[in-house]
């Protein structure tokens, strides 16, 4: 099953800026996320953590630590301390058969070639970018409808 620590680590960093020099709590970036406070602080820990969110206790002010130009998308996956990689290999196949003997050391070169290609990518996109594209979407549907509330 895939981790959405990653998206929701976005979440948070891109809302902050968003809405940058107001009041916003754990309980409303949580129901942002539609997950609990409680699971938003501890997600807010591991930025603060990895330096990329400034907080101070008792004070509902989060900051990005860092431009958010300088903050990529590959600061934040480190920040979800990823101890495997994006894929995994099953090394539980058969030894007995040609194919089960082999394939997880095939698999496992293409894989890595994967992960290189896929951290690159997130070293190039930041939460500068994700951010401008949210307000983009965000003042296109205003001026379209009134489908979504006011972030």
């Amino acid at each position: 099953m895939a981790n959405n620590r990653l998206s929701d680590l976005i979440h948070i960093l891109v809302y902050i800026e968003l809405h940058d020099n107001q009041k916003l709590t754990s309980e409303l970036i949580a129901s942002s996320l539609n997950t609990n406070p409680s699971l938003t602080r501890r997600m807010m820990g591991q930025l603060r953590k990895a330096n990329l969110l400034e907080t101070t206790q008792g004070a509902a002010c989060p900051k990005l630590a860092k431009n958010p130009n300088k903050i990529t998308i590959f600061d934040v996956y480190m920040a979800t301390c990823p101890d495997s990689p994006l894929l995994k290999v099953d090394q539980n196949t058969s030894k007995e058969c040609q194919v089960g003997h082999i394939i997880p050391t095939i698999l496992n070169k293409y894989y890595l070639e994967i992960q290189s290609t896929a951290e690159a990518k997130m070293r190039r996109i930041t939460i500068a970018d994700i951010a401008d594209d949210v307000r983009m979407d965000i003042a296109h549907h205003q001026k379209n409808s009134d489908t979504f509330a006011k972030i």
